[in-house]
């Protein structure tokens, strides 16, 4: 019997590393499958018999990684504290400032004329530099040589680069190889490494900022609860809060776990879960989800669900848990970096070997070809990619739409065909009174039969058409009061028969009276026989529902409306909202019938997408290629079978996790090109020998300053706007 454990893991030095760590792991008998999301510092296994201790699989990842792996369970109560100044950020800056001050201080020397470039002292600055930021990445080379890894990776491109420029200089200066046709000098082997390892940690402070960022985004679980404790109120964890407690919730406070207010009233704050700046009243009897922030009043709240099931520790699970489904970009990064890096090594011997004996000026073939390894670190691309995808579940969260995982940001950008459901989707689901029609009876008779018939029924027709009235007297005056499934309800008022419902209970109890055609419920009335009016209820249809559409027709993704309502009323609100196809009076199975005749039929690379309330509609949203759910997060079968999970009922959110997924695959793109762009422009500049005596700045640059732009392009996804 498989198993399935999510692990936190951290350490790495760079995605590479855990690429390596998640191949080898895939390797393993016991393993069904391993993915190690590097952004979020998590590894999941799904195992085929008992799962590995944690010493047994720590044991495994130093088969390939010899780096300091912090390996342990997840715990769904814990609170996962990204720290950027830890020990090892700290002791690493030191070594770079101390590598860097006697780098200047070489310089200085040499430059103000106190030292010549081959002074002693000065070769002793340079080396002492060099030692301190190389001996880490010398050691993971050896280590992968002794146990018998492929060496080939960006630790021996960066040691060979910089270690064999120093050396070359060195040779040169002595006469062992021939001078170069440009000035080669040995800090320039010392400059490549301090430029690697300042850029390696900016590329760790900017990794850590965005985490923390979007943790604190979605990550809106209180540090504390009132608890009321034998009339006193005791401040809590709210992991330890259990089923049926009573908390109070003040004014700025976060509500810490869902629950029902039993006391007092005030407005919330749900942006953390929707996504929406706008605050609502809360009452007594309402339901309320942790995370929301009261921003007035004061609320006694009965606790209903614990604090690891909890509306925002769902939605940051889902959100942590995304980067187990790995975008395709993201699996091409993989590949793409266990083939570049051999490939770089060849093309650089090769440049060396034929430039040398065509020009017979080994001295220049070795430094150009060294300057080629340093420009063709992967490093720009490789952490860049993920961290686009990884923004782009962040701002999407921020939002209030839980994309769960990177592949469906992929086929979220590739929907050709949208098939929406209506009650709950495209409209409220709740009925108002549209029209109402009063035949031979004042309209004061009229509407007390209607409320009399209606008052003691929990169908939410009769709750919509008593909403705004009190019928509580008229309830205990109704007598013989019996609701008819599918038809309506009938009882007796004050001496009076009064039937409410629709068509066919009038023709039941031979009441006469003409079948209207209209769009929405019609629900006829009669008094003693007598056919007396009728009332038309509507759906409301949702706000933002129409611009949804416009948005959908703007971006070429054809929409259809499909429902287990009447035609009329189907009819009725496609043309409300503009959507030109519809189909109407379906159950469940029609509906999934709809959607795999259309994906049977479709010979596009376009994606076929279905959007419902994630209940009645489970069976569509699975077998579509993108299942959407409406307001789902209350629901563990929307949760469950969603591939996108909408936080509110609020249609336009669909065209936001569009939107999004868009911009991260064009970011995506955009690193990649351009990256492979400006290292092919400086490799080709540097064989033509344009470059000279600025190879090696230029190299450096090429490789470590556009990684870090590369990574700040791809953070800047989550703090973007949504443009319509």
């Amino acid at each position: 019997m498989s198993k399935k454990v999510i692990y936190h893991i951290s350490g790495f030095d760079c995605p590479n590393c855990a690429a390596k760590t998640e191949r080898h792991l895939n390797k393993d008998e016991n393993i069904l499958d391993a993915v190690i999301d590097f952004p979020n510092d998590r590894l999941f296994i799904t195992y085929k018999d008992s799962p590995y201790s944690i010493d047994e699989l720590k044991a495994k990842i130093k088969e390939v990684e010899d780096d300091p792996i912090r390996l342990e369970h997840i715990n769904k109560n814990s609170r996962e504290k990204i720290k950027i100044f830890n020990p090892e950020f700290i002791y690493n800056l030191t070594r770079i400032l101390v590598a860097t001050i006697l780098f200047v201080t070489g310089m200085i020397l040499h430059h103000t004329g106190v030292l010549e470039e081959f002074a002693i002292p000065m070769i002793i600055m340079y080396a002492l530099a060099l030692v301190l930021v190389l001996y880490d990445i010398v050691w993971k080379v050896i280590l992968n040589i002794v146990h018998l890894r492929n060496p080939l990776d960006m630790n021996l491109l960066i040691t060979v680069s910089s270690l064999g420029v120093f050396v070359l200089a060195f040779l040169v200066h002595y006469e062992v190889l021939p001078d170069a046709s440009f000035e080669i000098d040995m800090h320039d082997g010392v400059m490549v490494i301090i430029l690697y390892q300042i850029g390696e940690l900016i590329e760790s402070f900017a990794s850590s900022k965005s985490k923390i960022a979007i943790s604190d985004a979605i990550d809106l679980r209180a540090d504390t609860a009132n608890l009321v404790c034998d009339d006193k109120i005791v401040q809590v964890k709210p992991e330890t809060l259990k089923i049926g407690d009573t908390i109070i919730v003040r004014v700025g406070e976060i509500v810490p776990v869902d629950g029902e207010i039993i006391e007092g009233q005030g407005t919330l704050d749900m942006s953390s879960l929707t996504g929406e700046p706008l605050p609502f009243d809360a009452v007594v009897g309402q339901k309320t989800l942790s995370g929301s922030i009261l921003k007035s009043g004061s609320l006694t709240i009965k606790v209903n669900t614990v604090f690891a099931d909890s509306s925002i520790s769902k939605i940051l699970e889902l959100v942590k848990s995304s980067g187990e489904r790995k975008a395709k970009f993201e699996k091409f990064i993989d590949k793409f970096a266990r083939i570049y890096t051999p490939a770089v090594f060849a093309i650089a011997v090769a440049f060396i070997v034929i430039f040398g004996l065509v020009t017979q000026q080994w001295t220049d073939a070795f430094f150009t070809g060294l300057a080629i390894l340093v420009v063709s670190c992967p490093c720009a691309i490789v952490i860049s990619v993920p961290l686009a995808f990884f923004a782009g579940i962040g701002l999407a969260s921020k939002r209030g739409v839980i994309i769960k995982g990177g592949n469906y940001i992929d086929s979220l950008a590739k929907i050709g065909v949208l098939f929406l459901d209506k009650t709950g989707t495209l409209t409220y689901g709740n009925f108002e009174i549209k029209k109402v029609v009063v035949k031979g009876v004042s309209e004061e008779e009229f509407y007390e039969a209607l409320y009399a018939a209606e008052s003691r029924s929990n169908h939410p027709i009769a709750k919509a058409i008593t909403l705004h009235k009190n019928v509580s007297e008229l309830a205990l005056k109704a007598e013989d009061y019996e609701e008819l499934p599918g038809l309506g309800a009938k009882t007796s008022f004050d001496g009076h028969t009064v039937l409410a419902g629709n068509h066919a209970l009038l023709e039941k109890y031979s009441v006469s009276a003409g079948e209207i055609e209209s769009p929405g419920t019609i629900i006829y009335v009669a008094k003693d026989s007598k056919y007396i009016g009728y009332v038309v209820l509507e759906d409301v249809i949702r706000d933002k529902a129409k611009e949804l559409i416009k948005l959908l027709d703007k971006n070429n993704i054809k929409t259809v409306l499909l429902s287990g309502d009447k035609e009329l009323n189907v009819e009725a609100v496609a043309n409300a909202v503009g959507i030109r196809e519809f189909r109407a009076e379906l159950l469940p199975q029609d509906k999934t019938a709809i959607l795999e005749e259309e994906i049977a039929k479709n010979n596009t690379k376009k994606l076929i997408a279905f959007a419902g309330d994630g209940i009645n509609d489970t069976p569509s949203i699975i077998r579509a290629d993108v299942g959407f759910a409406m307001g789902g997060i209350g629901s563990d079968v929307a949760v469950e079978n969603a591939d996108v999970v909408i936080m509110q009922d609020h249609p336009l959110k669909i065209f936001d996790a569009i939107k999004i997924s868009k911009m991260v695959r064009f970011v995506a793109m955009f690193n990649i090109i351009f990256s492979i762009l400006v290292k092919a422009t400086v490799i080709a500049l540097l064989i033509a020998g344009v470059l000279k005596d600025y190879s090696f700045l230029v190299a450096a640059f090429a490789d470590t300053g556009l990684t870090v732009i590369m990574i700040l392009h791809s953070l800047s996804i989550f703090y973007r706007k949504i443009k319509y």
